[in-house]
């Protein structure tokens, strides 16, 4: 069996279940995957983020410290996180504790009270880890280009919120959102670990009870947004300078994305032997953390290089970055150097398949986006057969120097 491959059931009310049955495991991870994330927010930024926290601050049967406690006693864990398009609401226990993880996923998606004065409270931890972003600078400045560089798209604003927004967010809010949200077309439960399918069904069966009472069907919408280029310079507090550079990239879907993935993780992926690692860190010595990204979404994406070191070197630093992506476009891999890509490639993605909380998230989007999750197989054969040819294309498609962006931190003076 493939280690992504999975079954999908449906339950009564309509809510959809994956089970992927591993090898012998004392471990089980489940969880909802929500097809709402800050790209949903509305008018209220952050709502989706402060749902994430609001989750775990009482149901119509616990109070908070009976959510928080209820796994941890049997030494599990109970966890959520947002991103721009997806919530994920999951645990991670021993096989013998499956029921009970099941049991508070279930009252914590479908029974959350949301006190007010849980409420008042979490806006102030929220407001606290808002700051504490902004005091990490290359959190701060990849949060702010995804800001400017997607202005008047849905994806531009903060994950977190931000202060203002978030003293606006009320009950009646949060509410509102898990009703237009949280139903069985917007959501998948998802199982991973040595447990049979038998059992799964029986205990979803057994909490997973509820009358969803919207049947609305939801349209995610694509966005299209006005890119202009641009070129921006803040003083900071910082001790060290910091830059990116970047621009929209492919979509999740787009035909070329499997070229850009392996171009991205030869220029600056996490391999030592990444060619802004080799050229800007080992040859020179200008920084200490140098590396590029490629983050697709629903409608959009985007392609991007950041480094951090003294501003006396940002200058050599980003001249050389230049270089490296102009040699990408302008050199073609040889047949050992194409060979090494796609196996170094591979083999980083066989390794993220084994974790079983990213596997539960994949199946989870891969369901809700698409109708279905591929294997890491169909990746891997994607990936296999590109050629040369393809990355030199995609090189020279996607990296267009009039429309990169740059976004730099200099300490004041």
């Amino acid at each position: 069996m493939s280690r992504s491959a999975y079954q999908l059931y449906t339950l009564d009310n309509g809510l959809r279940v994956a089970h992927v049955k591993t090898p012998s495991s004392a471990l089980v991870h489940c969880g909802f995957v929500i097809h709402a994330g800050s790209r949903n927010d509305g008018e209220h930024y952050g709502i989706a983020h402060c749902l994430e926290h609001m989750f775990f601050k009482g149901t119509q049967k616990r109070k908070t410290y009976h959510v928080l406690n209820h796994l941890e006693v049997v030494g599990g864990e109970l966890n959520a996180f947002t991103t721009k398009e997806i919530t994920t609401l999951y645990a991670t226990v021993q096989r013998t504790h499956f029921k009970r993880a099941v049991d508070i996923l279930c009252d914590v998606a479908f029974r959350s009270v949301f006190p007010e004065n849980e409420l008042k409270k979490e806006r102030l931890v929220i407001a606290d880890e808002i700051q504490m972003y902004r005091d990490t600078p290359e959190e701060n400045i990849y949060d702010e280009f995804q800001e400017l560089l997607f202005e008047n798209h849905p994806l531009a604003h903060n994950i977190l919120g931000d202060t203002d927004s978030l003293d606006k967010i009320k009950r009646d809010d949060l509410l509102n959102f898990t009703q237009t949200n949280y139903h069985p077309e917007n959501m998948v439960f998802v199982v991973v670990g040595s447990i049979s399918a038998e059992r799964v069904l029986q205990t979803l069966n057994l909490y997973a009870q509820v009358n969803f009472t919207n049947k609305t069907h939801l349209v995610h919408n694509t966005h299209r947004w006005n890119y202009k280029p641009f070129r921006t310079v803040k003083e900071s507090d910082f001790g060290q300078a910091y830059a990116i550079l970047g621009l929209p990239a492919y979509s999740e879907t787009h035909p070329k994305r499997f070229a850009l993935m392996l171009l991205n993780n030869l220029l600056g992926g996490p391999g030592m032997n990444s060619r802004l690692n080799l050229s800007i860190r080992e040859k020179y010595g200008y920084a200490y953390n140098i590396e590029s990204g490629y983050q697709p979404y629903s409608d959009a994406g985007m392609f991007h290089c950041y480094i951090s070191c003294e501003e006396k070197y940002m200058q050599k630093s980003l001249s050389l970055i230049e270089k490296e992506i102009k040699k990408l476009k302008d050199q073609k891999l040889g047949k050992v150097q194409l060979s090494q890509a796609k196996n170094q490639l591979c083999g980083q993605l066989l390794m993220a398949n084994e974790n079983r909380n990213g596997l539960l998230i994949h199946i989870g989007k891969g369901i809700l986006k698409y109708g279905r999750a591929k294997h890491i197989e169909e990746t891997i054969a994607e990936i296999k057969k590109l050629t040369a040819e393809d990355l030199l294309d995609a090189a020279n498609e996607s990296f267009d120097f009039n429309s990169f962006s740059y976004l730099n931190y200099v300490p004041t003076k």
